[in-house]
């Protein structure tokens, strides 16, 4: 067990306490707001082990059953998977989950209880930990290991077959396919002719038509339930706008949410895994068959973006409207432009961490607020009340150094609840 408080105590008092006073929106929206947006920064571990690039995906549960949420990541060039138990927001302790040769090329990573004990697991690349059950008096217990038939890129839990149990979703950007928690994993593939780098993460499922049963999303395409997620998956186009020549050719980052409050599940994607990202709002117009494309403004300062490979979709500021946060990852890497590629960042961009909060409505505006710039980067970020204050805080990783340390970091939301428009008047 390894536990550095003093050095995340000691980073903690140095980042300090970013505010940003929101500037006003168009049409006078976001002055309705008049929001703060208050961000606390802590270390969760710095530096994580291992000294080389390659850190997979984030989970975010209450893996020892003590009512707050631990996270757990892995790295390649360990082979490892550890878990941090959260003791208090700047003071987390390291135990490993375990070992496994498939951690060598791990990136996507969800949280969810695989075998319905009441215990959350974790599930990587081919393999998924079982949860002792005994963390809470014996938290560097070994978790015991399985096999499955999935994985790569991207890795989500969704309820596919509408039994109230949580499923496994995969997608290596060829293969898209979801297991049957209960039924051994069963493995039913949804499309196999794909040639992408990533797509369906971190949420990339909803009901698009209204038929009550839960679609999956994917760059350009979303694929219809047949009921309960076995039989064939009818494909339907949404407007997706590829980037040319994107570094590691066509991903996302994708989110499904009824964004305007109309009743139709929308699409909010961000580009990632290439340089010269964007931010968009796909509005669904009704029943998955209409669909109008809105990007978002891109963050002020540095004209150039980076790959946005961080995206989620929650309400920050408590005013009852789904705001959109996206991270730059850190990534430096240009090798790529010698193939004609764009480079993952342009020299000099230092990545940014944004929300664009949106005005509400029908119609809704979406202003940008960069809540941090430079160190640390946002490779990948999972949402969650991890204090337990009611409000959303962000959990964030690298993917390659972007100092002189691999680290985890924690984004505790301080900021003030903003009433809507709506609420405010009936006061």
């Amino acid at each position: 067990m390894t536990s550095q408080p003093h050095l995340v105590e000691r980073r903690a008092l140095i980042t300090g306490t970013l505010m940003l006073i929101c500037a006003a929106g168009a049409l006078g929206t976001a002055a309705t707001k008049a929001a703060e947006m208050k961000w606390t920064h802590f270390v969760i571990a710095d530096p994580l082990p291992g000294s080389s690039w390659g850190t997979g995906g984030i989970g975010l549960a209450d893996f020892d059953g003590d009512g707050d949420l631990d996270m757990a990541i892995s790295r390649r060039e360990t082979q490892t998977a550890y878990w941090y138990e959260r003791k208090d927001d700047a003071t987390w302790v390291q135990h490993v989950i375990g070992t496994s040769e498939t951690f060598a090329n791990t990136l996507g990573a969800v949280a969810l209880d695989v075998d319905h004990d009441g215990f959350v697991d974790m599930v990587y690349r081919g393999i998924w930990f079982k949860n002792p059950g005994v963390l809470a008096d014996k938290p560097d217990t070994p978790w015991q290991v399985f096999p499955y038939d999935g994985g790569g890129h991207d890795v989500i839990a969704a309820d596919i077959n509408g039994n109230g149990k949580l499923d496994i979703v995969s997608y290596d950007g060829h293969v898209l396919a979801w297991f049957d928690t209960t039924r051994d994993l069963a493995k039913t593939v949804v499309a196999d002719d794909r040639d992408d780098h990533g797509g369906v993460a971190p949420k990339g499922f909803g009901d698009i038509n209204g038929d009550g049963h839960t679609d999956l999303v994917i760059p350009g395409l979303w694929f219809e339930n047949p009921g309960d997620g076995r039989g064939p998956w009818k494909r339907h186009p949404w407007p997706h706008k590829p980037i040319p020549n994107a570094s590691y050719g066509t991903s996302t980052r994708v989110w499904v949410a009824d964004t305007n409050g109309n009743g139709h599940e929308d699409i909010v994607y961000s580009d990632c895994d290439t340089g010269f990202s964007h931010v968009y709002w796909v509005e669904n117009t009704g029943g998955g068959t209409g669909w109008v494309r809105h990007q978002l403004p891109d963050p002020p300062g540095d004209p150039h973006t980076g790959s946005f490979h961080s995206l989620g979709v929650a309400d920050f500021n408590g005013d009852e409207h789904l705001d959109v946060f996206a991270g730059e990852q850190e990534d430096p890497d240009t090798y790529m432009q010698s193939q004609g590629k764009l480079p993952m960042k342009t020299p000099g961009l230092k990545p940014r961490g944004v929300i664009w909060l949106s005005s509400g409505g029908a119609k809704p505006t979406f202003t940008p607020n960069v809540i941090h710039v430079g160190n640390p980067g946002w490779h990948d970020a999972v949402l969650g009340d991890v204090d337990g204050d009611g409000d959303i805080d962000i959990v964030s990783k690298i993917w390659n150094k972007d100092g002189s340390t691999y680290h985890a970091d924690f984004w505790r939301n301080d900021t003030p609840v903003h009433k809507s428009t709506t609420e405010a008047s009936r006061d």
